[in-house]
């Protein structure tokens, strides 16, 4: 009993200490980039020796499907919130829906947007370490969208819906990230306007896609 006792409160004392790596890491991406982050800086922000962070990570990497779970996490966690619940009125049209869909993914990415750098590079550079984890997200999402635009068949002109459904996720969260996380860099550097504008204008941008009917040559 006592052996049990003592396994018991070993793993307890584990969980911990590699809950407690995490949460180190995540304060350390709202300063710097995951590349610019040691593992020797993870330990000292934890409290801990950087023999204990390999004794449970290989490596440094081995943090990236972690932070994609508690990237998921987190996403769930704020579309169910109150304040952040994505309420549609079929009455209200389409483009108020995409306004609210576009300034609740840039309210996301201003409170977690350091979660989603790391992700959102490590699964185009470094697929192997997201896994199918990633492409199971993204067809889950491709699926909420398609359901939220059919609420809004009636204005949409194109005729796969399901097609529709995945550019408008690609649209929307491609413009919000690129923007939201390098503003000063690439082709955002070039935009001078406010987040309420840039937010209303992939809105439009989308907008402007459903509603126009493709050209039959």
């Amino acid at each position: 009993m006592a052996r049990q006792g003592e396994k018991i409160a070993f793993q307890a004392r584990a969980r911990r200490t590699r809950n407690n790596l995490v949460e180190a890491l995540e304060t350390l991406l709202k300063e710097k980039a995951f590349e610019d982050i040691s593992v020797a800086a993870i330990a000292k922000q934890a409290g801990v020796s950087v023999g204990a962070v390999y004794r449970r990570f290989e490596n440094k990497d081995a943090f990236i499907p972690i932070v994609l779970d508690v990237y998921r996490a987190r996403i769930e966690a704020f579309a169910t919130a109150p304040e952040s619940r994505l309420e549609l009125n079929p009455d209200a049209g389409l483009f108020a829906a995409l306004q609210k869909m576009s300034q609740l993914a840039w309210q996301f990415l201003e409170q977690d947007g350091h979660l989603l750098r790391a992700t959102f590079i490590y699964a185009r550079t470094r697929p192997h370490l997201i896994g199918a984890d990633w492409d199971d997200f993204l067809e889950d999402s491709a699926v909420s969208y398609r359901q939220l635009l059919t609420l809004f068949s009636n204005e949409i002109a194109r005729p796969n819906l399901d097609e529709a459904a995945r550019m408008t996720l690609y649209l929307l969260n491609t413009g919000i990230a690129e923007y939201g996380l390098y503003p000063l860099q690439g082709p955002g550097s070039v935009l001078r306007v406010t987040s309420d504008q840039f937010t209303d204008a992939i809105a439009r941008a989308i907008y402007g896609y459903l509603t126009t009917p493709e050209t039959i040559y």
